[in-house]
């Protein structure tokens, strides 16, 4: 197994990018049930977790090392919290199946547009940072990404440092939730395990 260190930011998001899409192509996300709330919550986790990596390295990365990386985090930042708030509407319980379709339909373009649009943020990082700092970047987006809120937050502070310990508070209490509601586990995973 590779060690953590060896994977820059880029590698890691741009990994993130490829595992959501597989998420939002998922047939069971479209389904009713219990196989679709699964499928659903996966994927709401998977994109909030990402949210938050970029927000607490990404962005403040592209504004210390990137001409014009302030506006360009700004930009990123303001589509993440849209789409964040898109998913939001994905926990009602009532949600009809032509509403969870539009919302679906809304977040797979809401992630296209943003996968594309990173695609010249990556470059432009890539090129005003070294290895070593791509590597440190990336190890601290891992990490974000293992403590971070599992559903779509109420706040999103754009501050790095702020965003850290609400993350932090926010995503303990979410991952202890979800651990007792067994959120996100496919049931029949679930049931193999206990035998």
């Amino acid at each position: 197994m590779t060690e953590t260190g060896s994977f820059s930011i880029v590698s890691i998001l741009g990994s993130d990018h490829e595992s959501i899409a597989e998420l939002l192509d998922e047939p069971s996300a479209r389904q009713d049930g219990e196989r679709g709330d699964v499928a659903r919550d996966q994927l709401v986790a998977e994109l909030i977790r990402h949210f938050v990596a970029e927000e607490q390295y990404l962005f403040p990365a592209l504004r210390e090392h990137v001409a014009g990386g302030a506006e360009m985090a700004d930009a990123e930042f303001a589509r993440d919290r849209d789409c964040e708030k898109q998913l939001k509407s994905l926990e009602d319980d009532d949600i009809t199946t032509d509403r969870l379709a539009a919302v679906l339909g809304a977040v797979r373009s809401a992630f296209s547009a943003h996968v594309l649009e990173q695609q010249a943020v990556f470059v432009s990082l890539e090129q005003a940072c070294d290895a070593a700092t791509l590597a440190e970047l990336g190890e601290g987006a891992l990490g974000a990404e293992q403590l971070a809120p599992t559903r779509p937050r109420l706040i999103a502070p754009s501050s790095a440092p702020v965003n850290k310990v609400t993350s932090l508070v926010v995503g303990f209490v979410d991952q202890v939730r979800d651990h007792y509601s067994r959120r996100g586990i496919d049931p029949d995973a679930a049931s193999r395990e206990e035998t």
